[in-house]
């Protein structure tokens, strides 16, 4: 038994698909052009200690697993890969999966199909191992600032 599996949409199920891609990846573009920290600076410039608008950062001063993803992203946009690999070492493995897979979707949606994903222990934590390894790898190697 497969975890992924490809099945037949209807064209209006097809169209929310593309939309939200499409919403998802303009969020992450303004996000990452227009830096969060300024704002919340503003509104709470007593717990924005760090230059980063990284609540766990702040709060805890331990970086969380996406510390530095904004920066990142605005230097692979500018092919600058060790840049991009500075601010956040997962950031040059994590940014292109995730293009292919919403281009994977974006394209199976185009001819009415969806992946469908099962999830089950084994890849669960295999999920929260990787996941576990991206933020050791930011913790020693990431720069937030």
């Amino acid at each position: 038994m497969s975890f992924i599996s490809v099945e037949k949409i209807s064209s209006a199920e097809a169209w929310k698909i593309r939309a939200i891609l499409t919403g998802i990846l303009l969020f992450g573009l303004i996000i990452s052009i227009y830096y969060p920290y300024n704002i919340l600076r503003f509104f709470f410039p007593d717990f924005f200690t760090n230059n980063s608008s990284c609540i766990m950062l702040n709060a805890f001063g331990i970086p969380c697993p996406f510390c530095g993803m904004s920066h990142a992203l605005f230097e692979m946009f500018r092919f600058n890969f060790k840049e991009s690999f500075y601010h956040n070492p997962s950031s040059v493995i994590f940014f292109p999966f995730l293009a292919i897979i919403s281009l994977s979707i974006f394209m199976l949606s185009i001819f009415n199909y969806k992946i469908s994903v099962r999830f089950s222990r084994k890849i669960l934590f295999i999920s929260v191992l990787i996941f576990l390894i991206i933020w050791i790898l930011n913790i020693f190697f990431g720069h937030q600032v």
